[in-house]
């Protein structure tokens, strides 16, 4: 019974209502732009203007000090930060990668998450996290099992 209660609470719904909270507000002073060497998500959004913009995740969280991986809170951020910028894209996908060490240099091939100009939003429902020590971390195989095969990558 608690395994099933625990894939209630990690699949992609999670990531949707999590998204729908109010984010705290940053008071930026330095003009340092932090870019990731590893990311397990990528955004990528199509704006109306003709500019195409890439986000990465941020997936290590630190709690007392220790480093550890949330890949879910990660996929959260990026999901408001693509909301937040509804209205303004043509499209935005956020896009996986299957790639243990997750390096941004590296393919992302799966499809997460595609918006669309008129906000018709689909998800990939082979979309869920496991929890392994510390970390919170998307089931790859999962993934790479059930997710569609026809993949964009970019």
């Amino acid at each position: 019974m608690s395994g099933m209660i625990g894939d209630i609470l990690n699949d992609i719904r999670s990531v949707v209502e999590k998204s729908q909270t109010e984010s705290r507000t940053y008071n930026k002073t330095s003009n340092y732009v932090y870019k990731p060497d590893q990311a397990r998500f990528k955004l990528v959004i199509w704006f109306k203007d003709g500019n195409k913009r890439t986000f990465y995740s941020y997936d290590n969280q630190y709690h007392d000090k220790k480093k550890h991986v949330d890949e879910q809170n990660s996929l959260v951020k990026l999901v408001k930060l693509m909301q937040g910028h509804a209205g303004k894209y043509k499209n935005a996908i956020i896009y996986a990668t299957l790639d243990p060490e997750a390096k941004t240099n590296g393919k992302y091939t799966h499809i997460i998450c595609y918006t669309n100009i008129l906000g018709h939003t689909s998800w990939n429902k082979a979309t869920s996290f496991i929890v392994e020590n510390r970390d919170n971390l998307l089931h790859l195989k999962k993934l790479e099992l059930y997710s569609n095969k026809e993949h964009i990558s970019i």
